[in-house]
């Protein structure tokens, strides 16, 4: 279990030894509470390690860090046919069902390559914590969503919207709600931080400080 997170995060491989043991004990954590479901796919190590690797990746920051409007993770081989919206879909967060949904090429191809901005585990489980945020009511989720509502006061402004817009950096998809935004931003978080704090270094902060994650990325500290 160990040698897959070593293989597909780079952040778990930034860590110290100490913060790998608290990794890898929120990973077994992860798998202890949540469900896995195969849709004429197989579950394997590699399927539990690559999903609650990437969950607790993203909420390493959080004291909190388990998310009760879910409680199982579906997984099919492929893009899916939702009854529905009607849709072909890569994955989603169904809170109605309870379930985050992934389509296993596409959230393989996310983390084969660490530097395009797209990681479907990333996207789907940013939206778990957004609702996560608005109906639990411990402190960490009361500090995501402050510092959420925060971030999105802080793009409606004119002068940072069109800095955003004119950059080209977030991918078009970004800008269909704010919870998308989001999602795209944090994608983006991960996967080119110190692109992302050049361009944008006060967007930066708002979400390091949401995250509560900026130490783990390990950026040079004269940038920030």
């Amino acid at each position: 279990q160990s040698s897959l997170l070593h293989h597909y995060f780079s952040f778990y491989r930034r860590l110290s030894p100490k913060r790998r043991i608290e990794f890898e004990h929120r990973v077994a954590h992860f798998l202890e509470v949540y469900e896995f479901h195969g849709r004429d796919f197989e579950i394997t190590e590699e399927v539990r390690m690559l999903v609650a690797g990437t969950y607790v990746m993203l909420t390493f920051g959080f004291r909190d860090y388990l998310a009760d409007v879910f409680e199982r993770v579906i997984v099919y081989p492929e893009v899916y046919y939702s009854n529905i919206t009607e849709q072909y879909h890569k994955g989603e967060f169904n809170p109605g069902m309870r379930a985050v949904v992934f389509s296993w090429a596409d959230l393989l191809e996310g983390h084969s390559i660490e530097n395009d901005n797209l990681n479907l585990g990333i996207h789907e489980f940013t939206h778990v914590l957004q609702r996560n945020a608005y109906q639990e009511g411990n402190t960490t989720a009361s500090v995501f969503k402050r510092h959420f509502d925060a971030l999105m006061e802080f793009v409606k402004h004119p002068n940072v919207q069109h800095q955003i817009v004119e950059s080209k950096y977030f991918r078009e998809y970004a800008f269909t709600n704010e919870y998308e935004f989001l999602a795209v931003v944090i994608e983006h978080y991960y996967e080119t931080p110190n692109e992302f704090r050049a361009q944008f270094p006060n967007l930066f902060k708002k979400v390091s400080r949401m995250l509560n994650s900026a130490h783990a990325l390990q950026l040079p500290e004269n940038r920030i």
